[in-house]
């Protein structure tokens, strides 16, 4: 059972193949007009199939205001589909337009076929089929939505993030939605029978107080190796200890072995709900292919690329005709990273810059820069065909011997570098006690061709430290 990756679908634009029903037949009702008549149609069905199904009710209903826009969008509309589920539902779909991310976590349209059902609770049914038995490749994968393993409707809502949905805010949106309309009130005070087999087991699940996590989604293939450390750990199926129902598989099962090659789509960071204190994890897969088996594994499983920043100042120019995107971190980096655009919007265009990144992975470095575009800050990799720091050009020659201090040598400053040519460029003071013929020793010289300047590396008298400085402040 395919889904979209994007959960929300009010924006879906109807396409023009449609199989199985025809879209003037009638399976599609009209938009409901507020949350309170959407509500109210609805109550029926949701408290029915949720209950059968041992899952809160609350959290059906806002999944399918969440999902269908209140039931205005033109999926819900057309087909009854509540949910954004894909394929065919008794052979009946339609072919609409959705948004999906590419390998490089760029956004593109493509068409896909939508299941088409005769009335909310057939759609209401199959997702919660689709709860209930998970995936091919993993039947338990939404667990800890079920009455039994979740303490309340919060913690139903807060397992979806990161197995029915990418998005790292799903959950507290659904419980945002709840406590805005009072759901549970209205729809969680009844189970059916068949639920109250479960009180036992709820009543204990009501004593566990589990940890709580923040998720944070990242775009394209980014990579990382399993570590000396990898088999002192497990994976699991959900960041440990956040739910009930968590369960872990053994790295034989998957033959792990050190060094090997992993990619990330998802970073979490948990805290402990006795000591507060927080650990890093991540989920990860064997395989290329975003479909591929997803684990839950604790930062000390891998070793991650290193980044050194530091701090600074560049003008960095995005060339013409470029490709990739800009981030809101270093691509690859532990913070993992989401595409925020396309550099080719930038083009032709510099930029500030504030912050110098340099990554290793691998054994190869790679520079990034942190941009101000539009007042907002990006990362993008500085490559000698995308984007490119300008500094000056400088021709450097050794030198020796001795110069002094003019009498215009206050003008002028230190500096760490020759100035304009290094991002971490630093700017000095003039050491206490020196004055116009101070002697100074040379050991370095640069010349700024562009600008016809000549510049010194020198060192004061009884001090280790170099300095560079204009040659028009030494005689």
């Amino acid at each position: 059972m395919k889904r979209t990756k994007r959960w929300l679908l009010a924006a879906l634009i109807v396409g023009a193949g449609v199989g199985g029903f025809n879209l003037t037949q009638g399976a599609g009702h009209a938009a409901t007009s507020t949350p309170d008549a959407f509500i109210s149609s609805l109550k029926s069905p949701v408290k029915s199939v949720a209950n059968q199904y041992k899952l809160y009710p609350s959290v059906m209903m806002a999944q399918a205001a969440l999902e269908s826009g209140w039931g205005t969008s033109a999926l819900t509309t057309t087909a009854n589909n509540y949910f954004g589920i894909k394929g065919s539902y008794n052979g009946a779909s339609v072919t609409m337009q959705t948004s999906e991310y590419d390998s490089n976590g760029q956004l593109y349209y493509t068409n896909a076929a939508f299941k088409k059902y005769p009335s909310a609770k057939a759609s209401m049914t199959d997702n919660a089929t689709l709860l209930r038995n998970g995936t091919s490749y993993n039947p338990k994968i939404y667990s800890g939505t079920w009455r039994e393993n979740a303490s309340s409707y919060t913690s139903a809502a807060n397992a979806l993030t990161g197995t029915y949905a990418t998005a790292p805010t799903y959950g507290a949106s659904l419980i945002k939605l709840i406590k805005q309309y009072s759901l549970n009130t209205l729809l969680d005070g009844s189970t059916t029978s068949s639920s109250n087999n479960n009180n036992s087991a709820a009543s204990e699940a009501d004593k566990v107080q589990y940890a709580t996590a923040t998720y944070n989604g990242a775009s394209g293939t980014q990579t990382a190796r399993l570590s000396g450390k990898y088999s002192r750990y497990r994976m699991y199926n959900h960041v440990k200890n956040t739910r009930a129902g968590v369960t872990k598989t053994a790295w034989s099962k998957v033959g792990a072995y050190k060094g090997q090659l992993v990619y990330l789509d998802m970073r979490a960071v948990k805290k402990d709900p006795t000591t507060k204190k927080k650990t890093t994890w991540y989920r990860i897969r064997y395989n290329k292919n975003t479909s591929a088996k997803k684990y839950w594994v604790y930062t000390s499983t891998l070793t991650l690329p290193t980044i050194k920043y530091t701090g600074g100042s560049a003008t960095v120019k995005i060339n013409n005709g470029v490709s990739g995107s800009y981030y809101d971190h270093v691509f690859n980096s532990p913070y993992l990273a989401k595409s925020k655009g396309s550099l080719s919007k930038l083009k032709g265009k510099s930029y500030k810059a504030d912050s110098q990144a340099v990554k290793t992975q691998d054994g190869v470095k790679t520079t990034w820069y942190r941009i101000k575009v539009a007042g907002k800050k990006y990362w993008i990799a500085s490559t000698e065909t995308a984007a490119s720091a300008q500094f000056d050009y400088v021709v450097y020659a050794s030198a020796s011997g001795t110069k002094k201090l003019s009498a215009k040598y206050s003008k002028y400053h230190l500096y760490n570098h020759v100035k304009k040519t290094h991002f971490n460029q630093k700017e000095f003071d003039w050491p206490k006690g020196v004055k116009k013929g101070t002697k100074v020793t040379v050991n370095y010289k640069g010349i700024k061709t562009a600008y016809k300047t000549t510049w010194y590396r020198i060192r004061f008298n009884g001090n280790k430290t170099n300095y560079w400085v204009d040659s028009r402040a030494l005689a």
